[in-house]
């Protein structure tokens, strides 16, 4: 109750003082009188949904792959070469689909390339070999930068400044669940006989669809939304905004949007050295190379070789040797003997082989059942620690020592059900990404704080790349040096 006065207080304080400005005020100002409603609560379902759909498409692989091993003649190294596609593609074009958000807009920029980068991975899942799937999903990435990360600065946005830090956590923490969700489609997917039904369609190839459809359908839902003010007044369209919130109040409050009290904005101080920058590509230029080199001088070197590194080992761990988490304990559940053994000597007996006389592309229901409760126990679990009040430190310590035990049993026990288990709570890495993201804003100044974020999050996306293809190629030949080595860099770091 103390809360909701205080916030009404606020709320009536601002208007006050629109009132006694003559109507103009700043968009900050401008969105607290919208309030946090029905438009945001829309907003934000949204841009769970575009993101989600976004990584939906990105780890699909790590069951599409295992499918389609015996079509495709897929051995682990290629595994982890398609696996690191999405990746790849998002480090390619990350800067340039940044720049094109600010130059064009946060909502055709989104929408454009959802809708391009779902029709080309939506292609993929009717190519007929490997090497034109590995194509579409490579065209497909080049897309997916944008959805996979524009979707929180839109989000932020359009939220009152007193509520945005808690509307960006509770989307992330609902983006765990995402996770969650595709162990249980393929599940739904892998599990019906497509070839023996009226689609003659491989299961592979429906899961492909089942997993690029989300992004499609958000593409579609997006036209529904607003632009984002805080743009257009950076591109000096005051009138433009000023519709944008009158719709947005009028959403939220359910009154005509004539009774929106403002009548006019006026650009911030901030706002307004950031739209000069903009509108001047050298001062602009100008700027962006002074931070880079600005990055590369001590004391801010050190915070980002430390920041990087730990950024580059989560991604590695997490879109690396997690994503053949399916593949491995599904062979380990597979096995036909009642030989007690551990992962790496299955992997070591497999090798690389796709021959026909022992490629293996049905995923067992057991494999299935360890997987789907694991993803929805790590998924809740690293909900409740986001939303938690525990230190950024200690959120760090606790998820390395959780998941170096973690990689360390997956790596020594020869019981099947723990080695699954084991292996799958590998997932619980994505702890670490939002105390090291926030760890990443604190240490830099705001000068440098952009530059300095996206450097450590790039350091992510190469871990991504890197981790995937060394996964995919040691794990037959050389297993139990992998999980050792994985292990040591988390308790290390």
């Amino acid at each position: 109750m103390k809360t909701d006065n205080k916030a009404l207080s606020l709320h009536s304080a601002i208007i006050d003082k629109v009132k006694g400005s003559g109507m103009n005020v700043d968009l900050d100002e401008a969105l607290e009188i919208c309030g946090a409603g029905k438009y945001q609560v829309f907003h934000c379902a949204l841009m769970v949904a575009i993101l989600g759909a976004a990584m939906l498409e990105m780890i699909g692989c790590s069951f599409i792959l295992p499918a389609a091993a015996c079509d495709l003649d897929l051995s682990n190294s290629i595994k982890g070469i398609i696996t690191s596609i999405p990746n790849i593609g998002v480090i390619i074009t990350a800067p340039f689909w940044g720049r094109a958000a600010d130059t064009f807009g946060r909502k055709p920029v989104l929408l454009f390339t959802s809708l391009v980068s779902g029709i080309i991975c939506l292609t993929a899942a009717f190519m007929p070999g490997l090497l034109s799937f590995a194509l579409c999903k490579l065209l497909g990435s080049l897309f997916l930068s944008c959805p996979s990360s524009l979707g929180f600065a839109y989000t932020g946005e359009m939220i009152p400044k007193r509520r945005r830090d808690l509307a960006l956590m509770i989307c992330n923490a609902f983006l765990m669940f995402v996770a969650s969700l595709c162990p249980i489609i393929a599940w739904g997917v892998l599990s019906y006989d497509w070839w023996n039904s009226p689609l003659r369609l491989r299961q592979w190839r429906v899961l492909t669809v089942m997993y690029v459809a989300p992004l499609i359908l958000a593409a579609l839902w997006l036209t529904q939304a607003q632009e984002s003010p805080k743009f257009l007044m950076m591109k000096g369209k005051h009138q433009d905004a000023l519709d944008v919130l009158k719709h947005i109040y009028a959403s939220n409050s359910g009154c005509s949007k004539d009774n929106f009290c403002v009548r006019s904005l006026k650009i911030s101080e901030e706002d307004s050295v950031k739209s000069s920058s903009d509108g001047n590509c050298e001062v602009g230029n100008k700027i962006m190379a002074n931070s880079v080199f600005a990055l590369l001088r001590p004391p801010h070197v050190n915070w980002l070789a430390l920041t990087g590194f730990l950024m580059f080992g989560l991604f590695s761990l997490l879109n690396g040797l997690f994503l053949f988490t399916p593949d491995t304990v599904n062979k380990v559940m597979t096995y036909p003997s009642d030989k007690s053994v551990t992962i790496c000597m299955l992997m070591n007996q497999s090798g690389n082989s796709t021959s026909s006389d022992n490629c293996v592309d049905m995923i067992s229901y057991r494999t299935f059942s360890i997987t789907v409760v694991t993803s929805l126990i790590n998924g809740i679990l690293v909900m409740l620690v986001s939303l938690s009040p525990l230190t950024k430190k200690t959120s760090l310590i606790g998820m390395f020592v959780l998941v170096g035990v973690a990689c360390l049993v997956s790596a020594i026990t020869t019981n099947r059900i723990i080695a699954g288990v084991s292996m799958s709570a590998l997932q619980l890495t994505a702890l670490g990404i939002g105390p090291l993201t926030a760890y990443s804003v604190e240490l830099f100044p705001t000068s440098l704080r952009a530059t300095a974020v996206g450097a450590v999050l790039m350091f992510g996306r190469i871990g991504s790349v890197v981790g995937a293809n060394v996964s995919g190629i040691f794990l037959a030949g050389a297993c139990t040096a992998i999980f050792y080595i994985f292990s040591a860099l988390l308790f290390r770091e």
